[in-house]
């Protein structure tokens, strides 16, 4: 998909018109000066000599970086970016050196004038460089690896970084939820610590669609660890959130609500306003009953969802460990709520206002 995307420097692309501008886009790729097995760079490069290593690099990063931004552009409909700028930069520190590009422009939809054939985006790419053969097998050893219960090494979490690979997702997720207990430990594997450390980054650069899919469906297992991971990544989906308080799961529904989203539609709002309109018409789950005491006449009691009995003009449950109100909600849980209609009142506001 994202090969179909032009790229170039330029404001404009001749015999085309822009029918959309969508966002401006960049993307930061890093990556070790041994990434692919490269041999270290010759002593010119300390002398500011030539060095073919180097250059090799550069260039590896460089196309890591287009792929990146054309893959981006692509997933919010875009088939062209233009105004193309790139910067390069090297981190050292500890005796190691890594490379940095930055590569950033503009998403646009295009179209080619007079019915003009789009060659462009229809022709066939016939030649597979270097670079991409290389990926292709630090991909498949990677896939291979895991399976052999072998977690990645740091050249290859740099790779999953900028390269996610979608088939291993879940793995990489058990592995880190089975040893997350690790995590301050001092005596374990230098792999594991990378595990633990860029998992969570991980399912930033993941496929959105892949990566909620996965986590929201684990998230009834390990719900504190998952939730960390979605709003550490502002993984907040509004369907998942209706679809979970319609599987009756309202407190993880609830918890939700905290996380946020990168970029939010006039779709989206109304799906939140959706959530609001349902968790403000939750069936009662506690009940007001007359009950009689042994030696006294009978009394209206407030009876919370745990059965728990409480005076009738309590809103919540006497109870310190239960304090659920006749909807099964915590007095926590009725401020998350507010905090979320206040984000969904101001967000109407923002969209009113385009």
């Amino acid at each position: 998909m994202e090969n179909k995307v032009i790229v170039t420097t330029t404001n404009s692309i001749e015999n085309t018109e822009i029918e959309k501008y969508l966002d401006l886009i960049s993307t930061n790729v890093v990556i070790g000066t041994n990434l692919f097995s490269d041999i270290g760079a010759s002593l010119t490069d300390l002398f500011g000599g030539f060095s073919d290593s180097y250059q090799n690099k550069l260039q590896k990063i460089y196309n890591m970086a287009i792929d990146n931004l054309k893959l981006k552009a692509a997933n919010i409909g875009a088939n062209a970016i233009l105004g193309l700028k790139i910067d390069f930069d090297e981190i050292s520190g500890k005796g190691k050196s890594m490379f940095m590009i930055s590569a950033l422009g503009t998403a646009v939809l295009i179209k080619f004038k007079d019915n003009h054939p789009n060659e462009l985006l229809n022709k066939n790419v016939s030649i597979i460089s270097k670079d991409k053969l290389d990926q292709e097998v630090v991909r498949r050893n990677i896939i291979s690896n895991l399976k052999n219960n072998k977690l990645p090494n740091q050249d290859e979490w740099i790779y999953l970084l900028n390269n996610p690979i979608e088939e291993i997702s879940t793995q990489i997720l058990d592995k880190y939820l089975n040893n997350i207990h690790y995590l301050n430990s001092i005596d374990i594997s230098n792999e594991l610590k990378l595990l633990l450390s860029n998992t969570i980054n991980y399912f930033k650069v993941l496929n959105k669609e892949y990566a909620t899919n996965i986590l929201y469906e684990k998230l009834k297992d390990k719900p504190i660890l998952i939730l960390k991971i979605i709003e550490t990544n502002n993984l907040f989906i509004p369907l998942k959130i209706i679809e979970l308080i319609e599987n009756d799961n309202i407190k993880l529904a609830i918890d939700c609500l905290t996380a946020s989203m990168d970029y939010y539609s006039t779709n989206d709002l109304k799906q939140m306003e959706k959530i609001i309109e349902i968790l403000e018409n939750l069936p009662d789950k506690g009940k007001i009953e007359s009950v009689k005491g042994i030696l006294s006449k009978a009394k209206d009691k407030y009876i919370c969802p745990n059965g728990h009995k409480s005076d009738e003009t309590s809103e919540f449950c006497e109870n310190e460990n239960c304090m659920l109100n006749i909807k099964g909600l915590t007095p926590n849980d009725l401020k998350q709520i507010e905090s979320f209609k206040l984000k969904v009142d101001s967000l109407s506001i923002l969209i009113s206002k385009i």
